[in-house]
C-alpha cells in the first residue's frame, strides 16, 4: 500500500475542517432558526390551573397579559412570576409555555394558620406562616386559632412586619396537630404580649394560657406537654390559668389557689 503524501494529508485536514464547519454553520443555523421561531409565536391563551381560592381571572390580571400582544417566549418567568404572586391566596407559580401559543400558570396557594378577628368581633381574614393576609372567600373554612387584639390591618400584598405576631404564626405553623388542636385563640395587647386560650377537653373548659413575649414555639411545647402530664391527669382540678411566661417554672392557677411548678 502506497505511503501517504504530505499533499494528501493536507487536502483530507482541510476536507474534515470544511466539513466540520459545514455541520457547526449548519447546527448554528438550526438554532437561529429556532430561537427566531421561538420570538415569533404569539401568546395565544392563558391558563391557570392549581386555584382553589385564589380567582383566576385575578391571576390573569395581576399577571397584565394581553394575547396577541406579546410572543410567548419573550415573557420573562422571573418578571411574571413575581407579578402572579401579588394575586390574594397566591404564594408561588410554576410558568409553562406551549408551542401552540399557550402559557400555562399553575398557582400554589398559601396555607393559613390563623383566622383575624376584627376590632367588631366579626371575622377578618386568614393569616399564613409568612404574615401574608388572605380574604375570606366562599368555600374557605379553615379550623384554625383565632387571633385577636394588636394586629396589624389586612394589606393585599405586603406581609405584617410586627415581630411577636411572625414569631407566633410561624410557631402555629410547626406545631403537631395535638397542639394545634388545644390552641382556641391567641389575644396581643399594646405591649405584644399573647394570651392564648385552649379548647374545651378533657373534662377541662377553655383555660387561659399567659405567654408573654417570644420563644413561643418552645412555650406550645412545653404547653401540650403539661397538658397532657399534669392537666389532663387531674380532672378533679379546675385550672383557671396557666402561665408560662418565666423560664424554668409554670405557674398555675387552680380555682383560688396558685402553685409552683
Amino acid at each position: 500500500m502506497a505511503r501517504e503524501t504530505k499533499k494528501q494529508r493536507r487536502r483530507r485536514r482541510i476536507l474534515r475542517r470544511m466539513v466540520l464547519g459545514g455541520m457547526t454553520l449548519t447546527v448554528a443555523m438550526i438554532a437561529f432558526m429556532a430561537w427566531s421561531w421561538h420570538q415569533s409565536v404569539p401568546m395565544k391563551r392563558v391558563v391557570v390551573s392549581g386555584a382553589v381560592h385564589a380567582d383566576s381571572s385575578e391571576v390573569v390580571r395581576y399577571a397584565a397579559l394581553e394575547s396577541d400582544s406579546i410572543g410567548l417566549f419573550a415573557i420573562e418567568s422571573d418578571v411574571l412570576v413575581d407579578r402572579v404572586r401579588r394575586t390574594p391566596w397566591v404564594r408561588d407559580a410554576v410558568i409553562r409555555r406551549r408551542p401552540s401559543g399557550t402559557l400555562s400558570i399553575r398557582v400554589v396557594e398559601r396555607e393559613p394558620v390563623v383566622l383575624v378577628v376584627r376590632a367588631d368581633g366579626r371575622p377578618g381574614h386568614y393569616l399564613d406562616a409568612e404574615g401574608y393576609a388572605m380574604p375570606l372567600v366562599r368555600g374557605a373554612v379553615y379550623d384554625v386559632p383565632l387571633l385577636r387584639g394588636r394586629v396589624p390591618d389586612y394589606h393585599p400584598t405586603q406581609p405584617i412586619q410586627r415581630a411577636s405576631v411572625l414569631e407566633m404564626l410561624q410557631a402555629l405553623a410547626e406545631a403537631d396537630l395535638e397542639t394545634d388542636a388545644l390552641i382556641s385563640e391567641i389575644t396581643f395587647d399594646a405591649g405584644g404580649n399573647a394570651v392564648l386560650r385552649t379548647s374545651p377537653g378533657g373534662g377541662h373548659g377553655s383555660v387561659s394560657v399567659r405567654l408573654g413575649i417570644g420563644n413561643y414555639g418552645k412555650k406550645l411545647t412545653r404547653l401540650h406537654a403539661f397538658w397532657h402530664q399534669a392537666v389532663l391527669t387531674r380532672p378533679e382540678l379546675t385550672f383557671r390559668i396557666i402561665d408560662l411566661r418565666f423560664d424554668g417554672q409554670i405557674v398555675t392557677r387552680e380555682d383560688s389557689t396558685v402553685i409552683s411548678n
